[in-house]
Protein backbone atom coordinates (compact mmCIF):
# COMPACT_ATOMS: atom_id res chain seq x y z
CA UNK A 1 0.00 0.00 0.00
CA UNK A 2 0.99 3.76 -0.68
CA UNK A 3 3.17 4.85 2.41
CA UNK A 4 0.68 8.18 2.22
CA UNK A 5 -2.27 5.92 2.18
CA UNK A 6 -1.23 4.23 4.84
CA UNK A 7 -0.48 7.04 6.96
CA UNK A 8 -3.63 8.86 6.38
CA UNK A 9 -5.55 5.20 7.01
CA UNK A 10 -4.05 5.40 10.43
CA UNK A 11 -4.24 8.74 11.23
CA UNK A 12 -8.07 8.50 10.30
CA UNK A 13 -8.23 5.52 12.68
CA UNK A 14 -6.35 7.31 15.99
CA UNK A 15 -8.25 10.68 15.51
CA UNK A 16 -11.61 9.92 14.24
CA UNK A 17 -13.08 9.04 17.68
CA UNK A 18 -11.71 11.41 19.73
CA UNK A 19 -12.50 14.19 16.98
CA UNK A 20 -16.22 13.41 16.81
CA UNK A 21 -17.24 15.49 19.51
CA UNK A 22 -15.00 18.26 18.09
CA UNK A 23 -15.70 18.13 14.57
CA UNK A 24 -19.79 18.77 15.72
CA UNK A 25 -19.05 21.58 17.70
CA UNK A 26 -18.74 24.94 16.04
CA UNK A 27 -16.92 26.13 19.40
CA UNK A 28 -13.65 24.67 18.82
CA UNK A 29 -11.17 27.07 19.62
CA UNK A 30 -9.19 27.23 16.25
CA UNK A 31 -8.36 30.76 16.78
CA UNK A 32 -4.56 31.70 16.60
CA UNK A 33 -2.56 34.59 16.34
CA UNK A 34 1.07 35.74 15.22
CA UNK A 35 2.96 36.58 17.71
CA UNK A 36 7.00 38.11 19.34
CA UNK A 37 8.81 35.49 21.15
CA UNK A 38 8.94 37.55 25.13
CA UNK A 39 11.44 34.77 26.75
CA UNK A 40 11.34 37.27 29.82
CA UNK A 41 7.67 36.53 30.22
CA UNK A 42 7.56 32.97 29.73
CA UNK A 43 7.71 31.82 32.96
CA UNK A 44 5.16 33.69 34.30
CA UNK A 45 1.93 31.84 35.89
CA UNK A 46 -0.39 31.35 32.93
CA UNK A 47 -3.49 33.22 34.68
CA UNK A 48 -1.56 36.23 33.43
CA UNK A 49 -1.49 35.23 30.09
CA UNK A 50 -5.33 35.15 29.51
CA UNK A 51 -6.80 37.57 32.74
CA UNK A 52 -5.75 40.96 32.05
CA UNK A 53 -8.56 42.52 33.89
CA UNK A 54 -5.98 44.98 35.61
CA UNK A 55 -5.37 46.61 32.36
CA UNK A 56 -7.27 49.25 30.79
CA UNK A 57 -5.83 48.49 27.20
CA UNK A 58 -5.53 45.02 25.15
CA UNK A 59 -2.70 44.23 22.68
CA UNK A 60 -3.81 41.99 19.90
CA UNK A 61 -1.54 40.08 17.75
CA UNK A 62 -2.34 39.09 13.35
CA UNK A 63 -4.29 35.84 13.10
CA UNK A 64 -3.50 33.17 12.08
CA UNK A 65 -4.93 29.80 10.54
CA UNK A 66 -3.43 26.68 10.40
CA UNK A 67 -3.62 26.27 6.92
CA UNK A 68 -0.75 29.31 7.41
CA UNK A 69 1.31 28.19 10.30
CA UNK A 70 1.78 24.86 7.94
CA UNK A 71 2.97 27.23 4.70
CA UNK A 72 7.00 27.46 4.13
CA UNK A 73 8.05 28.46 1.23
CA UNK A 74 11.91 27.50 2.38
CA UNK A 75 13.22 30.42 1.39
CA UNK A 76 15.32 31.22 4.93
CA UNK A 77 18.01 30.05 6.87
CA UNK A 78 17.78 26.10 6.52
CA UNK A 79 18.22 26.02 10.24
CA UNK A 80 14.69 27.27 10.59
CA UNK A 81 12.20 24.89 10.32
CA UNK A 82 10.60 24.84 13.57
CA UNK A 83 6.78 26.40 13.97
CA UNK A 84 6.19 26.57 17.80
CA UNK A 85 2.41 27.22 19.26
CA UNK A 86 2.05 28.70 22.55
CA UNK A 87 -0.76 27.71 24.79
CA UNK A 88 -2.21 27.76 28.12
CA UNK A 89 -3.63 24.55 29.97
CA UNK A 90 -6.97 23.43 27.92
CA UNK A 91 -6.53 26.18 25.38
CA UNK A 92 -7.18 23.77 22.81
CA UNK A 93 -3.54 23.15 21.38
CA UNK A 94 -3.79 19.20 21.34
CA UNK A 95 -7.14 19.97 19.66
CA UNK A 96 -6.09 21.72 16.82
CA UNK A 97 -3.36 19.31 16.12
CA UNK A 98 -5.87 16.71 16.38
CA UNK A 99 -8.05 18.15 14.06
CA UNK A 100 -4.73 19.20 11.48
CA UNK A 101 -4.13 15.64 11.57
CA UNK A 102 -7.81 14.55 10.60
CA UNK A 103 -8.36 17.25 7.75
CA UNK A 104 -4.95 16.30 6.28
CA UNK A 105 -5.50 12.60 6.27
CA UNK A 106 -9.55 12.91 5.04
CA UNK A 107 -7.34 15.01 2.18
CA UNK A 108 -9.83 18.03 3.01
CA UNK A 109 -6.95 20.16 3.76
CA UNK A 110 -3.03 20.87 3.38
CA UNK A 111 -2.86 19.41 0.04
CA UNK A 112 0.64 20.45 0.10
CA UNK A 113 1.97 18.09 2.95
CA UNK A 114 3.10 15.04 1.52
CA UNK A 115 3.48 13.29 5.24
CA UNK A 116 2.34 13.74 8.66
CA UNK A 117 3.44 12.69 11.72
CA UNK A 118 2.17 13.76 14.72
CA UNK A 119 3.66 12.67 17.90
CA UNK A 120 2.83 13.56 21.77
CA UNK A 121 5.89 14.10 24.38
CA UNK A 122 3.72 12.00 26.60
CA UNK A 123 3.43 9.07 25.09
CA UNK A 124 7.64 9.88 24.20
CA UNK A 125 8.37 9.51 27.71
CA UNK A 126 7.02 6.09 27.62
CA UNK A 127 10.10 5.07 25.34
CA UNK A 128 13.10 4.47 28.02
CA UNK A 129 14.97 2.03 25.74
CA UNK A 130 17.15 3.73 22.67
CA UNK A 131 16.18 3.79 19.40
CA UNK A 132 16.42 4.75 15.93
CA UNK A 133 14.05 7.46 14.52
CA UNK A 134 12.66 4.62 11.99
CA UNK A 135 11.99 3.06 14.56
CA UNK A 136 10.84 5.31 16.70
CA UNK A 137 8.22 6.60 14.05
CA UNK A 138 7.11 2.89 13.25
CA UNK A 139 6.50 2.32 17.16
CA UNK A 140 3.86 5.00 16.57
CA UNK A 141 3.06 4.33 12.92
CA UNK A 142 3.65 -0.08 13.01
CA UNK A 143 2.18 -0.38 9.14
CA UNK A 144 4.91 2.49 7.59
CA UNK A 145 6.95 -0.35 6.67
CA UNK A 146 8.66 1.45 3.72
CA UNK A 147 10.20 4.48 5.80
CA UNK A 148 13.28 5.87 4.54
CA UNK A 149 16.18 8.67 4.68
CA UNK A 150 14.56 9.70 0.43
CA UNK A 151 10.69 9.32 1.95
CA UNK A 152 11.24 11.18 4.92
CA UNK A 153 14.06 14.25 3.98
CA UNK A 154 11.79 16.36 2.09
CA UNK A 155 10.37 19.71 2.46
CA UNK A 156 6.77 18.72 2.21
CA UNK A 157 7.07 16.08 5.18
CA UNK A 158 6.12 17.11 8.92
CA UNK A 159 6.83 16.29 12.63
CA UNK A 160 4.30 17.54 15.07
CA UNK A 161 5.08 17.21 18.61
CA UNK A 162 2.41 18.04 20.73
CA UNK A 163 2.72 19.23 24.11
CA UNK A 164 6.59 19.90 24.97
CA UNK A 165 5.43 21.30 28.76
CA UNK A 166 4.53 17.28 29.01
CA UNK A 167 7.82 15.88 28.32
CA UNK A 168 10.45 14.56 31.40
CA UNK A 169 13.43 15.19 30.10
CA UNK A 170 14.89 18.69 29.09
CA UNK A 171 15.87 19.17 25.78
CA UNK A 172 19.92 20.15 25.74
CA UNK A 173 20.71 21.33 22.66
CA UNK A 174 24.43 20.54 23.30
CA UNK A 175 23.81 16.90 22.98
CA UNK A 176 26.23 14.69 20.31
CA UNK A 177 25.27 14.97 16.68
CA UNK A 178 23.09 12.25 15.31
CA UNK A 179 22.71 12.60 11.25
CA UNK A 180 21.44 9.03 10.49
CA UNK A 181 17.70 8.08 11.08
CA UNK A 182 19.28 4.54 11.26
CA UNK A 183 21.26 5.50 14.20
CA UNK A 184 20.33 4.17 17.67
CA UNK A 185 19.94 7.09 20.25
CA UNK A 186 18.07 7.85 23.31
CA UNK A 187 14.41 9.72 22.67
CA UNK A 188 15.51 13.27 23.63
CA UNK A 189 18.42 13.28 22.14
CA UNK A 190 16.68 12.04 18.54
CA UNK A 191 14.08 14.94 19.11
CA UNK A 192 16.65 17.24 19.79
CA UNK A 193 18.42 16.50 16.76
CA UNK A 194 15.37 16.41 14.24
CA UNK A 195 14.88 20.16 15.57
CA UNK A 196 18.46 21.06 15.00
CA UNK A 197 18.17 19.83 11.10
CA UNK A 198 21.13 17.09 11.65
CA UNK A 199 18.31 14.51 11.13
CA UNK A 200 15.85 15.44 7.95
CA UNK A 201 17.39 18.59 7.26
CA UNK A 202 14.60 19.55 5.09
CA UNK A 203 11.66 18.54 7.01
CA UNK A 204 9.51 20.33 9.58
CA UNK A 205 8.49 20.63 12.84
CA UNK A 206 5.43 21.90 14.67
CA UNK A 207 5.51 21.61 18.03
CA UNK A 208 2.67 23.23 20.71
CA UNK A 209 3.69 23.93 24.29
CA UNK A 210 2.93 26.12 27.19
CA UNK A 211 4.72 29.09 27.66
CA UNK A 212 7.03 28.13 29.65
CA UNK A 213 8.82 25.22 28.18
CA UNK A 214 9.13 26.88 25.23
CA UNK A 215 12.20 28.74 26.52
CA UNK A 216 14.16 25.48 25.67
CA UNK A 217 14.20 26.10 22.14
CA UNK A 218 17.05 28.64 20.86
CA UNK A 219 15.23 31.11 18.95
CA UNK A 220 17.41 30.47 16.21
CA UNK A 221 15.93 27.49 14.97
CA UNK A 222 11.93 28.89 15.04
CA UNK A 223 10.49 29.70 11.76
CA UNK A 224 7.31 31.16 13.36
CA UNK A 225 5.49 31.54 16.44
CA UNK A 226 1.82 31.71 17.53
CA UNK A 227 -0.23 31.23 20.05
CA UNK A 228 -4.16 29.54 20.47
CA UNK A 229 -5.99 31.96 21.67
CA UNK A 230 -9.14 30.00 22.86
CA UNK A 231 -12.81 31.02 22.79
CA UNK A 232 -13.88 34.32 21.66
CA UNK A 233 -16.71 36.31 23.32
CA UNK A 234 -19.17 34.82 20.37
CA UNK A 235 -17.95 31.26 21.51
CA UNK A 236 -18.30 32.06 25.28
CA UNK A 237 -22.19 32.87 24.96
CA UNK A 238 -22.83 30.19 22.49
CA UNK A 239 -20.89 27.47 24.60
CA UNK A 240 -23.29 28.78 27.65
CA UNK A 241 -26.18 28.30 25.48
CA UNK A 242 -25.24 25.22 24.69
CA UNK A 243 -24.34 23.61 27.90
CA UNK A 244 -27.62 24.93 29.53
CA UNK A 245 -30.22 24.81 27.07
CA UNK A 246 -32.46 27.70 28.38
CA UNK A 247 -32.23 31.03 26.44
CA UNK A 248 -32.95 32.78 29.49
CA UNK A 249 -31.00 30.80 32.04
CA UNK A 250 -28.09 31.25 29.70
CA UNK A 251 -28.69 34.34 29.53
CA UNK A 252 -28.31 35.44 33.22
CA UNK A 253 -25.30 33.07 33.39
CA UNK A 254 -23.30 35.07 30.88
CA UNK A 255 -24.55 38.58 33.12
CA UNK A 256 -22.90 36.87 36.18
CA UNK A 257 -19.88 36.20 34.01
CA UNK A 258 -19.52 39.70 32.57
CA UNK A 259 -20.05 41.41 36.21
CA UNK A 260 -16.51 40.04 37.03
CA UNK A 261 -14.27 41.00 34.70
CA UNK A 262 -11.53 38.40 35.59
CA UNK A 263 -14.07 35.73 35.34
CA UNK A 264 -15.26 36.97 32.21
CA UNK A 265 -11.44 36.79 30.60
CA UNK A 266 -10.62 33.05 32.33
CA UNK A 267 -13.49 32.17 30.30
CA UNK A 268 -11.65 32.33 26.91
CA UNK A 269 -10.13 28.80 28.19
CA UNK A 270 -12.63 26.15 27.34
CA UNK A 271 -12.98 24.16 30.19
CA UNK A 272 -13.15 26.86 32.49
CA UNK A 273 -16.29 28.06 30.35
CA UNK A 274 -17.71 25.05 30.79
CA UNK A 275 -16.69 24.78 34.13
CA UNK A 276 -18.64 28.13 35.34
CA UNK A 277 -21.57 27.13 32.71
CA UNK A 278 -22.09 23.98 34.66
CA UNK A 279 -22.15 25.49 37.76
CA UNK A 280 -23.90 28.79 37.12
CA UNK A 281 -26.70 26.38 35.24
CA UNK A 282 -28.01 25.04 38.59
CA UNK A 283 -26.96 28.56 40.35
CA UNK A 284 -29.26 30.70 38.53
CA UNK A 285 -31.91 28.45 38.36
CA UNK A 286 -31.92 28.20 42.15
CA UNK A 287 -31.78 32.10 43.11
CA UNK A 288 -34.58 34.61 42.86
CA UNK A 289 -35.68 36.01 39.36
CA UNK A 290 -34.89 39.30 40.16
CA UNK A 291 -31.71 38.83 42.63
CA UNK A 292 -28.26 39.31 41.35
CA UNK A 293 -25.59 36.86 43.26
CA UNK A 294 -22.94 36.07 41.40
CA UNK A 295 -20.22 33.63 42.53
CA UNK A 296 -16.36 34.21 42.83
CA UNK A 297 -13.97 31.91 41.25
CA UNK A 298 -13.58 30.03 44.47
CA UNK A 299 -17.07 29.61 44.66
CA UNK A 300 -17.43 28.25 41.38
CA UNK A 301 -14.97 25.43 41.71
CA UNK A 302 -16.43 24.60 45.07
CA UNK A 303 -19.78 24.07 43.69
CA UNK A 304 -18.28 22.02 40.78
CA UNK A 305 -16.72 19.37 43.76
CA UNK A 306 -19.42 19.61 46.42
CA UNK A 307 -21.58 16.75 45.35
CA UNK A 308 -18.29 14.37 44.55
CA UNK A 309 -16.92 11.33 46.17
CA UNK A 310 -15.66 13.76 49.21
CA UNK A 311 -12.74 11.15 49.94
CA UNK A 312 -12.01 10.50 46.18
CA UNK A 313 -11.63 14.40 46.18
CA UNK A 314 -9.77 14.58 49.22
CA UNK A 315 -7.10 12.50 48.07
CA UNK A 316 -6.52 14.07 44.87
CA UNK A 317 -6.28 17.26 46.88
CA UNK A 318 -2.93 15.60 48.56
CA UNK A 319 -1.70 14.51 44.72
CA UNK A 320 -2.26 18.30 43.78
CA UNK A 321 -0.55 19.81 46.34
CA UNK A 322 2.28 17.09 46.11
CA UNK A 323 2.77 18.03 42.20
CA UNK A 324 2.31 21.31 42.45
CA UNK A 325 5.24 22.10 40.56
CA UNK A 326 5.26 19.23 37.98
CA UNK A 327 3.19 19.06 34.19
CA UNK A 328 -0.51 18.21 33.81
CA UNK A 329 -0.36 14.62 33.22
CA UNK A 330 -0.34 12.01 36.13
CA UNK A 331 0.78 8.85 34.96
CA UNK A 332 -0.48 5.60 37.04
CA UNK A 333 2.35 5.00 39.63
CA UNK A 334 2.35 9.13 40.28
CA UNK A 335 -1.26 8.48 41.69
CA UNK A 336 0.28 6.90 44.64
CA UNK A 337 1.59 10.13 45.98
CA UNK A 338 -2.40 11.07 46.62
CA UNK A 339 -3.01 7.19 48.06
CA UNK A 340 -5.34 7.14 44.55
CA UNK A 341 -5.80 3.45 42.97
CA UNK A 342 -6.21 3.21 39.09
CA UNK A 343 -9.40 2.25 39.43
CA UNK A 344 -10.51 4.78 42.14
CA UNK A 345 -9.31 7.79 39.31
CA UNK A 346 -10.58 5.68 36.40
CA UNK A 347 -14.36 5.74 38.51
CA UNK A 348 -13.87 9.32 39.45
CA UNK A 349 -12.68 10.71 35.82
CA UNK A 350 -16.13 9.15 34.55
CA UNK A 351 -18.06 10.62 37.40
CA UNK A 352 -16.69 14.23 36.81
CA UNK A 353 -14.89 14.70 33.73
CA UNK A 354 -14.81 18.35 33.96
CA UNK A 355 -12.29 17.76 37.42
CA UNK A 356 -10.49 14.68 36.01
CA UNK A 357 -10.07 13.32 32.57
CA UNK A 358 -8.46 9.65 31.27
CA UNK A 359 -6.64 9.03 27.83
CA UNK A 360 -4.99 6.18 26.78
CA UNK A 361 -2.24 5.95 24.58
CA UNK A 362 1.00 4.41 23.02
CA UNK A 363 1.32 0.73 24.51
CA UNK A 364 -1.86 1.11 26.19
CA UNK A 365 -0.73 3.29 28.70
CA UNK A 366 -3.40 5.39 31.03
CA UNK A 367 -2.70 8.78 32.16
CA UNK A 368 -4.95 10.96 34.13
CA UNK A 369 -4.98 14.90 33.54
CA UNK A 370 -6.59 17.37 35.92
CA UNK A 371 -9.35 19.33 33.79
CA UNK A 372 -7.22 22.33 34.05
CA UNK A 373 -4.22 23.35 35.75
CA UNK A 374 -6.49 25.91 37.95
CA UNK A 375 -8.47 22.41 38.80
CA UNK A 376 -5.35 21.19 40.30
CA UNK A 377 -4.52 24.34 42.09
CA UNK A 378 -7.81 24.82 44.01
CA UNK A 379 -7.66 21.15 45.19
CA UNK A 380 -4.63 22.12 46.28
CA UNK A 381 -5.61 24.58 48.10
CA UNK A 382 -8.32 22.86 49.29
CA UNK A 383 -5.55 20.34 50.81
CA UNK A 384 -3.48 23.20 52.55
CA UNK A 385 -6.92 24.45 54.05
CA UNK A 386 -7.66 21.34 55.78
CA UNK A 387 -4.10 20.90 56.86
CA UNK A 388 -4.17 24.61 58.26
CA UNK A 389 -7.67 23.67 59.84
CA UNK A 390 -5.75 21.23 62.50
CA UNK A 391 -3.32 23.93 63.14
CA UNK A 392 -3.62 26.93 65.92
CA UNK A 393 -0.55 29.00 63.45
CA UNK A 394 -3.14 28.88 60.41
CA UNK A 395 -3.10 32.53 60.42
CA UNK A 396 0.79 32.82 60.69
CA UNK A 397 1.12 30.03 57.74
CA UNK A 398 -0.92 31.83 55.53
CA UNK A 399 1.25 35.14 55.85
CA UNK A 400 3.75 32.74 55.05
CA UNK A 401 2.18 31.78 51.96
CA UNK A 402 1.79 35.58 51.03
CA UNK A 403 5.87 36.28 51.91
CA UNK A 404 6.36 33.35 49.26
CA UNK A 405 3.89 34.57 46.67
CA UNK A 406 5.77 38.17 47.35
CA UNK A 407 8.90 36.62 46.08
CA UNK A 408 8.12 34.91 43.10
CA UNK A 409 7.32 37.61 40.48
CA UNK A 410 6.47 35.04 38.26
CA UNK A 411 3.24 34.44 40.00
CA UNK A 412 3.71 30.90 40.31
CA UNK A 413 1.56 30.94 43.53
CA UNK A 414 -0.88 33.71 42.77
CA UNK A 415 -3.89 31.48 41.66
CA UNK A 416 -2.59 28.93 44.47
CA UNK A 417 -2.99 31.93 47.03
CA UNK A 418 -6.25 33.41 45.26
CA UNK A 419 -7.93 29.89 46.15
CA UNK A 420 -6.39 30.06 50.08
CA UNK A 421 -7.94 33.29 50.53
CA UNK A 422 -11.42 32.34 48.59
CA UNK A 423 -11.43 28.75 50.42
CA UNK A 424 -10.80 30.74 54.05
CA UNK A 425 -13.96 32.55 53.65
CA UNK A 426 -16.15 29.11 52.38
CA UNK A 427 -15.15 27.63 55.80
CA UNK A 428 -15.02 30.25 58.10
CA UNK A 429 -11.48 29.59 58.87
CA UNK A 430 -9.95 33.09 59.58
CA UNK A 431 -12.53 36.26 61.06
CA UNK A 432 -12.25 39.37 59.22
CA UNK A 433 -11.05 41.04 61.81
CA UNK A 434 -7.46 38.38 61.25
CA UNK A 435 -3.99 40.52 60.91
CA UNK A 436 -3.78 38.48 57.71
CA UNK A 437 -5.72 40.86 55.77
CA UNK A 438 -4.50 43.78 57.59
CA UNK A 439 -1.10 42.44 56.33
CA UNK A 440 -2.07 41.41 53.32
CA UNK A 441 -3.35 44.85 52.20
CA UNK A 442 -0.01 46.91 53.78
CA UNK A 443 1.89 44.07 50.93
CA UNK A 444 -0.43 45.10 48.46
CA UNK A 445 0.07 48.89 48.59
CA UNK A 446 3.38 48.81 49.14
CA UNK A 447 4.10 46.87 46.20
CA UNK A 448 1.28 48.65 44.09
CA UNK A 449 3.22 49.16 40.83
CA UNK A 450 4.29 45.81 40.50
CA UNK A 451 2.61 42.49 39.21
CA UNK A 452 2.48 40.80 43.00
CA UNK A 453 -0.02 43.27 43.59
CA UNK A 454 -2.23 42.32 40.70
CA UNK A 455 -2.26 38.89 42.75
CA UNK A 456 -2.79 40.26 46.00
CA UNK A 457 -5.59 42.37 44.95
CA UNK A 458 -7.43 39.16 43.25
CA UNK A 459 -6.97 37.06 46.90
CA UNK A 460 -8.59 39.90 49.18
CA UNK A 461 -10.89 40.25 46.30
CA UNK A 462 -11.58 36.79 46.56
CA UNK A 463 -11.92 37.39 50.44
CA UNK A 464 -14.11 40.62 50.20
CA UNK A 465 -15.53 42.15 46.80
CA UNK A 466 -15.42 45.32 48.10
CA UNK A 467 -11.76 45.48 49.14
CA UNK A 468 -10.12 48.67 49.05
CA UNK A 469 -13.33 50.38 47.63
CA UNK A 470 -14.17 52.37 50.52
CA UNK A 471 -10.35 53.72 50.65
CA UNK A 472 -10.78 54.43 47.10
CA UNK A 473 -13.84 56.23 47.28
CA UNK A 474 -11.98 58.78 49.72
CA UNK A 475 -9.51 59.32 47.81
CA UNK A 476 -11.28 60.48 44.92
CA UNK A 477 -13.26 62.39 47.38
CA UNK A 478 -10.50 64.37 49.02
CA UNK A 479 -7.73 63.57 46.93
CA UNK A 480 -6.03 62.88 50.60
CA UNK A 481 -4.27 59.60 51.11
CA UNK A 482 -6.60 57.42 53.43
CA UNK A 483 -2.97 55.85 54.69
CA UNK A 484 -0.41 57.86 55.38
CA UNK A 485 2.53 55.62 54.01
CA UNK A 486 0.65 55.62 50.77
CA UNK A 487 1.15 58.59 48.96
CA UNK A 488 -1.31 60.50 46.61
CA UNK A 489 0.12 59.31 43.47
CA UNK A 490 0.36 55.94 44.33
CA UNK A 491 -3.82 56.28 45.43
CA UNK A 492 -4.42 57.57 42.09
CA UNK A 493 -2.58 54.53 40.94
CA UNK A 494 -4.84 51.94 43.17
CA UNK A 495 -7.73 54.27 42.01
CA UNK A 496 -7.15 53.76 38.18
CA UNK A 497 -5.94 49.94 39.39
CA UNK A 498 -9.58 49.13 40.96
CA UNK A 499 -11.71 50.46 37.77
CA UNK A 500 -9.48 48.20 35.55
CA UNK A 501 -10.35 45.45 37.01
CA UNK A 502 -13.93 45.61 36.42
CA UNK A 503 -14.03 47.73 33.64
CA UNK A 504 -15.83 50.41 35.42
CA UNK A 505 -16.70 53.51 33.45
CA UNK A 506 -18.06 56.75 34.30
CA UNK A 507 -21.91 56.57 33.43
CA UNK A 508 -24.21 54.10 31.74
CA UNK A 509 -26.84 55.62 29.32
CA UNK A 510 -29.83 53.73 28.35
CA UNK A 511 -32.00 55.16 25.78
CA UNK A 512 -35.52 55.59 26.97
CA UNK A 513 -37.58 53.92 24.28
CA UNK A 514 -35.74 50.74 25.89
CA UNK A 515 -35.92 51.32 29.31
CA UNK A 516 -38.23 48.81 30.51
CA UNK A 517 -37.31 45.73 33.24
CA UNK A 518 -36.33 42.76 30.92
CA UNK A 519 -34.02 45.36 28.62
CA UNK A 520 -32.62 46.74 32.01
CA UNK A 521 -32.13 43.33 33.58
CA UNK A 522 -30.02 42.05 30.51
CA UNK A 523 -27.92 45.45 31.01
CA UNK A 524 -27.39 44.55 34.31
CA UNK A 525 -23.42 43.90 34.10
CA UNK A 526 -22.83 47.44 32.51
CA UNK A 527 -25.09 49.07 35.05
CA UNK A 528 -23.05 47.80 38.49
CA UNK A 529 -20.12 48.55 36.64
CA UNK A 530 -20.97 52.36 35.83
CA UNK A 531 -20.77 55.37 38.97
CA UNK A 532 -23.79 57.22 37.46
CA UNK A 533 -27.13 55.37 35.25
CA UNK A 534 -29.20 57.66 33.25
Amino acid sequence: MDLQICLRNALKNKYQELNEAHLSNSLLPSRLCFRPLNASVLQQHEFRFVDKSNLDTLLSFPPAQVARILLCDCKHDSSKRTVITLGVCGVGKSTTVQRCALEWAEENWYHGIRLLFPLTFWELNVLKHKLSLIELLQTFYPDLKELDVSTLNNNNVWFILDGLDEYHLPLNFSCRRVNDILEISKVDILVTNLIRGNLLPKAHIWITTRHAAATQIPESFLLKVTEVLGFSDEQKEQHFREVIGNVDLANKAIDHVKVSRSLDFLCQIPPICSIMANVLKKHVETVDKFKFSPLNLTQIYTNLVQTSNPVIVSKLGMLALHRMDQNNVIYEHDLKEGNVSPEEASAFSKECPLVLREEKGLRNTTVFRFGQSSIQEFLAASAEIDNMEANPLRSGRCQYLVEQALQNPEGKMDVFLRFIFGLIKERRVLESSNQLFAYTKRMLLENIMSDSAVGLFHCLREYDSQVLLSEVKKFQKLNISPVSEVTNMQWSFISQRTRAFEGMRDSFEMEVSTRCDERLLRQLPALLKSRKAK
